[in-house]
């Protein structure tokens, strides 16, 4: 017990009735040095009175002392029987503090009620600023409080105040801007706290504030930041540290004010209107008096005018239905306005009552997802450019068969000229496709013909190279037609690969893979018949080549292959020809044969290398004396590629080129650009 006694935090005493002590802990030493003990080791006089008290009444007493900043209770226990009592201290100052903070709280928040209260109740808004200041600064127990009005100049009148010299309020105009309280509190959108004008950097105060000999203060915005009303502002003459919780108190209040003030901008602004609509219905209770008359004189003209019009959509409904094609119109939601019968019966099967009304997304049985796509994507072009353009579209009719139409589209407007829906016209093409179907196969077995000719035409012609070259005893002159007869062969290869390509393949493209096999096999034949010390190795994919670059790149092939077997291994000398075709990308160009959908542009590589002596250090590719490889250089330029020669081990052709996709592919991107539009 005496440990805990003397660890106590809190003082702990024992004293006699005669005021000497008989014990006291650490924690005691401020009070026995603000009681003054002495050294008689008793306590004043004062303390000796309320301990005797005690002990004769047997009654405990509280008093309060104050040692420096803190604020003890000191609480006198008797003990029984006995002539002295137990002396306990409470640090009490954190409490009287809370105590105060709660009573000053309290006090604001009675006079926010107060003013809520008066807002309710007040009709005048100049009764309600005058009473706000006096509230504001007797809770906050100041001399000054004032509410700025922000004028258009950017000045500021003095609306209300309390304090302020007489003759001031209503009259005082404060500078505008960043150079006072009020200006820069504007500015700055949050409240600004002054301790001491005279230690003031960021503005002077103005003469206002000076004359009246202010020394601190406290402003904040009244309404919107950015469109404020003005500044409710709250001084002293004495140096004064406002808290958090007063600048809160006075923003609660600004906020307040505010309503206030827009609820009486909004009364006066009704009861402008009020009058001015009690005018406006005199006026118009006598125009609509004569307004009257006149109805009742137009009323039978108008009921003519109705069974007039109603006649001409009785005609207007015949016309549609006399006509030999569906037509329907909808609005911008998709839904039927009207139709013909041609339209509701023969390709959707239903009476005219259960279409018109009804959205067309309804009727999923007789249009696929991609008839719907393909029709919303037109739609949104005819009205976003004003531009009709007729599409195929694949609708299942009430026969049960899948019918091809072509849709003419139009827009149509109200009277005041807006676009309120479209109108179309479907025209069966069913059996015109059909027909142009039968015409394409027809075009192509003519075609495959034509190839089939070409490439017999060309055989002859390389038989004819070959006799004429028996005639000659010049080598040079032999090699000249036995390269012409590779070139003729080269085409002539092409051809016939155009004339196997099947039936479901674009007949002017072909597999330029095995084109290359054959040319090579042909090329090695004609030049190294009976020798195996020369080997072709081929790495080439399958691509499909229209004519227009497979030609020019077939003799581009030979004239390098040629040009290898010749000069490439002399003597006798063994080697290896490589030949490597690889796809190295692909890009989306727009709007390929006529088409509105992108195509696709695949690009090549194309590489015929050998392992001989290679060309002399010296040698310009550009700028060559021979033939073939001039002929080489056109035939790139040609098909818009370009041609690298690699130095090494032997000689390397790099060709880079590219290849527009087939017309099939085209149109398959086309289509799926429309549906996913």
């Amino acid at each position: 017990m005496d440990q805990l006694v003397s660890k106590n935090p809190n003082p702990v005493l024992r004293a006699g009735t005669d005021g000497s002590i008989f014990y006291s802990n650490k924690a005691a030493e401020p009070l026995l040095y603000i009681w003054d003990i002495g050294g008689q080791g008793k306590l004043p006089h004062s303390m000796e009175t309320i301990i005797k008290r005690v002990v004769s009444r047997n009654d405990p007493e509280k008093i309060e002392v104050k040692v420096g900043k803190k604020l003890y209770l000191i609480d006198f226990q008797p003990v029984p029987e006995k002539e002295f009592v137990n002396i306990y201290g409470l640090d009490i100052s954190e409490q009287k503090k809370l105590g105060k903070k709660l009573s000053i709280k309290e006090k604001q928040y009675d006079a926010l009620y107060t003013l809520g209260k008066m807002a309710f109740k007040c009709e005048n808004l100049q009764a309600f600023m005058d009473k706000s200041v006096k509230l504001i600064a007797k809770t906050l127990n100041l001399e000054f409080c004032k509410i700025l009005e922000l004028t258009p100049n950017g000045n500021f009148l003095l609306k209300a105040g309390i304090g302020w010299k007489p003759g001031l309020v209503g009259k005082a105009v404060v500078e505008g801007g960043k150079s006072s309280q009020a200006g820069y509190t504007i500015f700055s959108k949050v409240p600004v706290i002054v301790r001491d004008f005279a230690e003031e950097n960021r503005f002077e105060a103005p003469e206002i504030l000076s004359s009246h000999n202010i020394a601190s203060g406290v402003s904040v915005i009244i309404g919107d930041v950015e469109k404020p009303f003005g500044v409710l502002g709250a001084h002293s003459t004495k140096k004064r540290k406002f808290t958090a919780a007063e600048t809160y108190f006075l923003n609660s209040v600004a906020l307040v004010i505010a309503e206030v003030i827009e609820h009486r901008q909004v009364v006066e602004e009704l009861n402008k209107y009020r009058e001015h609509l009690e005018e406006l219905v005199k006026e118009r209770t006598s125009e609509l008096t004569e307004t009257n008359k006149q109805l009742f004189s137009e009323i039978s003209v108008r009921k003519q005018v109705e069974k007039d019009l109603q006649n001409n959509i009785c005609f207007l409904e015949t016309i549609l239905d006399a006509i030999p094609s569906p037509v329907f119109y909808r609005n911008l939601a998709g839904i039927y306005q009207g139709c013909n019968e041609m339209f509701a019966k023969h390709v959707l099967g239903l009476p005219k009552e259960k279409v018109i009304g009804h959205s067309m997304y309804e009727f999923r049985e007789q249009y696929s997802e991609e008839t719907l796509n393909t029709s919303i994507y037109y739609d949104r072009i005819l009205l976003g450019g004003g531009k009709s353009l007729p599409h195929e579209l694949k609708i299942k009719c009430a026969d049960g068969k899948v019918r091809n139409f072509l849709s003419h589209k139009a827009i149509y407007s109200n009277i005041a000229g807006e676009v309120i829906g479209i109108v179309g016209v479907m025209l069966d093409i069913t059996e015109r496709k059909k027909a142009e179907e039968t015409l394409l196969k027809t075009e192509e077995i003519r075609k495959k013909e034509i190839h089939h000719r070409i490439k017999n035409n060309l055989q002859v012609i390389s038989s004819l190279l070959s006799l004429q070259a028996e005639y000659f005893s010049d080598l040079k002159v032999k090699e000249s037609f036995k390269d012409s007869q590779n070139r003729v062969i080269s085409m002539s290869l092409i051809h016939e690969e155009l004339y196997k390509t099947r039936e479901t393949v674009d007949v002017e493209t072909f597999d330029f893979k095995a084109y290359i096999q054959k040319l090579a096999n042909e090329l090695f034949r004609s030049y190294l018949v009976g020798s195996e010390d020369i080997r072709l190795k081929l790495d080439v994919e399958s691509a499909f080549l229209g004519m227009d670059t497979g030609i020019p790149l077939g003799i581009i092939v030979n004239e390098l292959v040629s040009n290898s077997l010749k000069h490439a291994f002399p003597e006798g000398r063994s080697g290896e020809i490589q030949i490597k075709l690889h796809h190295t990308g692909s890009i989306q160009k727009k709007g390929c044969n006529g088409h509105l959908g992108n195509c696709e542009i695949s690009e090549f590589l194309l590489t015929v290398s050998d392992n001989g002596i290679g060309f002399p250090e010296d040698f310009d590719l550009k700028s060559t004396f021979s033939l073939g490889l001039q002929l080489v250089n056109i035939l790139v330029e040609q098909i818009e590629g370009n041609i690298e020669l690699g130095r090494g081990k032997g000689t390397e052709f790099r060709i880079k080129f590219r290849e527009q996709g087939s017309k099939e592919k085209c149109e398959n991107g086309k289509n799926e650009n429309n549906v996913s539009f």
